[in-house]
């Protein structure tokens, strides 16, 4: 599958013609869309707890409306310490920041890079540990069932629609959906589809809001997202630009990591002897996959195994997935008339919203 290749596995494909990737998807592990969901995760929670909560600071220091002098002073000196406190939050995030090597070697960086580092996957926002195995059975189909409902709320830009449909579809409202989208964003820019890239980060970044905002404020995020657009909808001074300066350091991102994705990735015919010619027995392989994994591979379905992939334990993931590229089992097929049709709709569900 193009985008969920592992980089040790670009220049294997290449003495096969079974496993050929698409030239124009840069190939990314799943590690590394776990990383870039858990990073961008960061990104929207120092928004909101640096700038969001700073511009909340800064209203109620504006808006007091106090008879006594002493108690004025006393709520004036409680806004200017919370202002002062955030902003010290806000200097700690942005040093974090400029720590996670946006502008390191690729290879090094936990972002960037195929090389990720595999301590973070344990706090990982797709694939956090479940209690048991029927929570793990119940959250698998979620995408599955509900990806079309994902794939619209991706495609809305208007404000209001967007509140209307996660009124209707409150169930969404979840990090399932967020990480769905992010990813959908770095797959679209992979395709040379930076209009709609742009179209779903707005919603991505959005989702993310809200999730984080319900976290800050300890609610039920399908109790509180109203608030959200609220604020968004009124334009008030502070909040929107937080918003709209979020996403723009998020596309940019989505940019940033598809350039440095193609300027790192081997040149195949250059290391056509160094590949390994060992291969696994096929059968052997299908008969150790987990049973949603093994349906995929036998269909063959794309598009279904990123989706049962994205559900699952990134190490595990990527220890079947190269497991099946040595068996021969995992195919990377052109562009067909599927996926001419998918583009096709994903440009009349933007016209529409």
């Amino acid at each position: 599958m193009e985008w969920f290749m592992f980089p040790d596995e670009q220049s294997r494909t290449t003495g096969n013609p079974n496993l050929a990737s698409h030239s124009e998807v840069p190939q990314a592990s799943v590690e590394n869309m776990v990383s870039l969901c858990e990073s961008q995760q960061q990104y929207v929670k120092a928004s909101i707890v640096s700038h969001w909560q700073l511009v909340e600071a800064q209203d109620q220091l504006g808006g007091l409306e106090l008879h006594s002098s002493e108690s004025a002073e006393q709520a004036h000196a409680r806004a200017l310490a919370s202002s002062a406190h955030i902003s010290q939050a806000e200097q700690e995030w942005r040093l974090k920041e400029s720590m996670l090597g946006v502008e390191a070697d690729p290879r090094c960086s936990p972002v960037l890079g195929p090389e990720v580092d595999r301590g973070g996957f344990d706090r990982s926002i797709i694939n956090d540990p479940l209690p048991s195995e029927a929570d793990s059975d119940n959250s698998l189909p979620f995408v599955q069932r509900h990806e079309q409902h994902l794939k619209h709320f991706g495609m809305l830009h208007r404000w209001d629609d967007s509140q209307h449909f996660l009124a209707q579809f409150p169930h969404i409202i979840r990090e399932e959906t967020a990480n769905y989208l992010i990813l959908w964003c770095f797959r679209l820019y992979a395709e040379n589809k930076g209009a709609l890239m742009e179209q779903v980060a707005h919603q991505a970044v959005a989702m993310q809001f809200i999730l984080e905002m319900a976290r800050n404020t300890q609610q039920d995020p399908r109790g509180c997202f109203r608030q959200f657009f609220q604020k968004a909808k009124a334009g008030q001074e502070g909040y929107l630009d937080v918003f709209q300066t979020e996403l723009e350091a998020f596309k940019h991102r989505v940019r940033e990591y598809a350039v440095k994705s193609n300027r790192d990735r081997p040149k195949g015919p250059e290391q056509k002897d160094t590949l390994p010619s060992c291969r696994l027995d096929p059968r052997e392989v299908l008969e150790s996959l987990p049973p949603e994994l093994k349906a995929c591979i036998q269909s063959q379905d794309m598009h279904i195994l990123q989706n049962v992939l994205s559900t699952m334990n990134p190490q595990v993931a990527e220890y079947h997935i190269k497991r099946c590229l040595e068996a021969g089992l995992c195919a990377t097929p052109g562009r067909g008339p599927k996926e001419d049709d998918w583009e096709t709709e994903e440009l009349k569900m933007m016209e529409m919203s």
